[in-house]
């Protein structure tokens, strides 16, 4: 997720809550996040298209002063780059997201600020009709998610069987909040080149696509595998901390 999560479409990430999985949980509130599990790490992780290595995505989490910094550099081949860098609060609020990239020969990034309830900056949306530059200036409700921030939230969360929230997500590339559904699904042996784990299979859901995380069950619940509904495109763990 856009996490990284995001590599297509705006530089940033999209997805879509079937009806089913938004009535079975509850109306959207902030994120449980449990801020001693946000813990420094670096994770490299390579990118399959078609089953076939194309790219490497390497990220991590780092401390910086009185606040976290998430940092993400996603190469896939010569189609696209794409590099992030998110402040976060101890807490795991967003503060801060520049992102600068191209796909397919066109640039694009982000560049805002959160304080308060209030998202400000500008954007370079990458479409299939070239650049598409605007200013932010917006508001959103308490406990927003950041969509370049889900994926190093994951590990923070109280995973089990049955867990699930709705969330607000704001996506810069679009200017828009979205109402998401974050659930375990199941859970299963996943076979990545870091080796094999028992995970729970989380998917993630509220826009055009959904997008499926492997976690490691026990703690520091390790982020495993991304896989995108509908796109041949899959992103598995060679290294990381925690395992």
């Amino acid at each position: 997720m856009r996490h990284l999560l995001a590599v297509a479409g705006a530089l940033t990430l999209a997805t879509t809550v079937p009806a089913a999985a938004q009535d079975s949980l509850p109306q959207p509130r902030p994120l449980p996040i449990e801020a001693k599990k946000l813990i420094p790490h670096r994770d490299s992780m390579v990118v399959l298209v078609n089953n076939q290595p194309l790219g490497t995505s390497v990220w991590g989490v780092q401390k910086q002063g009185d606040s976290l910094e998430v940092h993400e550099l996603t190469i896939i081949g010569s189609t696209m780059r794409q590099e992030t860098t998110v402040g976060l609060t101890k807490k795991g609020e967003p503060l801060r997201v520049t992102q600068t990239g191209m796909i397919r020969d066109v640039q694009g990034g982000i560049d805002i600020r959160y304080a308060g309830n209030r998202v400000t900056g500008n954007v370079t949306a990458v479409s299939a009709e070239g650049p598409n530059k605007f200013t932010v200036d917006t508001t959103v409700p308490d406990g927003t998610v950041d969509d370049n921030s889900v994926q190093a939230l994951l590990s923070a969360l109280p995973w089990q069987e049955g867990a699930g929230w709705n969330f607000w997500m704001y996506s810069a590339g679009t200017n828009s909040v979205s109402v998401m559904a974050l659930f375990v699904v199941g859970q299963e042996t996943a076979m990545v080149p870091a080796g094999a784990f028992e995970a729970w299979r989380v998917r993630l859901t509220g826009g055009a696509t959904s997008v499926d995380f492997l976690v490691l069950k026990r703690a520091p619940h390790t982020l495993l595998k991304i896989e995108m509904s509908g796109a041949p495109l899959k992103y598995e763990l060679v290294s990381g901390g925690g395992l």
